[in-house]
Order: C-alpha cells, then sequence, then structure tokens
C-alpha cells in the first residue's frame, strides 16, 4: 500500500466501516464515506466527478481493489501509521453522520448525502432550493423526494459540512 491507500484504510477504520469491495453497496459506501470525509476536511487526494450513482472516483476504485486484494493476503501495511489529530476529530464527528442503519439503507443515505453535497459544492444547485435539487437529482435518474432533500440538507449541516 501506498501512503495514500494507508490513509484511505485509517479513515475506513476510523468512521467503523469495513474495509469491502465484495458487492455494489459495499463499494458505493466506502466511493460515498471517503467522498464525505474529504468533504469534511481529510486530505486523501481524489478526485471527485458525477457519475451513475452520485460523485465517483475512479482512482479510489483502483486503490480500494488494490488495498482489499493485500488485505485478502493478511497484508495490512496501515498497521503502525495514525491519522493526524485533526482528520482523527473530523472523523469521529462523521462516525454518527455516516454510519446508520443497515448496509441497503446506508448505501442509499450516503448515496443522497453526497451528491447533495457534491451538486451544491460544483454550484451545480442552490443550498436553499430545496425542489431544485430534487429536480437535479430526478434528472439524473436519482428517485430521492424533497423530503429526503431537505433531510439530507440537515444532516449535512448539522455535521459541518455545508455552511448554514
Amino acid at each position: 500500500m501506498d501512503r495514500q491507500q494507508i490513509g484511505v484504510k485509517l479513515t475506513m477504520d476510523s468512521l467503523a466501516l469495513p474495509f469491502k469491495t465484495d458487492g455494489f453497496e459495499n463499494r458505493l459506501i466506502l466511493q460515498k464515506a471517503i467522498y464525505l470525509a474529504q468533504a469534511a476536511g481529510v486530505n486523501l487526494g481524489y478526485y471527485y466527478h458525477w457519475y451513475l450513482y452520485g460523485p465517483y472516483c475512479p482512482a479510489l476504485t483502483r486503490d480500494a481493489y488494490t488495498i482489499a486484494n493485500e488485505l485478502d493476503q493478511d497484508m495490512d501495511e496501515s498497521y503502525g501509521w495514525t491519522l493526524d489529530r485533526e482528520s482523527q476529530s473530523r472523523l469521529k464527528r462523521l462516525q454518527n453522520l455516516i454510519n446508520k442503519g443497515e448496509r441497503e439503507k446506508m448505501a442509499r443515505r450516503l448515496e443522497l448525502l453526497a451528491s447533495v453535497h457534491f451538486l451544491i459544492d460544483r454550484r451545480q444547485v442552490s443550498t436553499v432550493d430545496i425542489s431544485c435539487i430534487a429536480a437535479t437529482l430526478e434528472r439524473f435518474n436519482k428517485d430521492f423526494s424533497e423530503k429526503d432533500v431537505e433531510r439530507a440538507l440537515g444532516e449535512l449541516k448539522t455535521h459541518g459540512l455545508l455552511q448554514v
């Protein structure tokens, strides 16, 4: 593992999420958790663009498979490394946002949170126009309601990922 990959592994550990790449939901959770960690200020160096299920980073996917392969071979090179205190603190605050419910519901929720944040961060929509955000998500074939968007905005603001 290189340092960036070690950072990803430590971030997932700090979020109390198992590092899994098997199955679509696990990969979606990993992508969105790392996206939200970076949005919270944990600098891992990944660049995201919009894809079918919201923000996506191909480089992270490649790194995730490398990490998973090494972990499958009992080679955890993250052992002995730690994230800086500020990153640890930010991730601890993020745990309550990310770790809610069973995997399937968590994956959908994280897709919504990361998608709403991405659209706002990239100035595709305004933070105050819930119906515009929901309509934009619908244009991207997402089936999130205005109520879902409203809840997501509240959670993102509560956890410091959006300015009030």
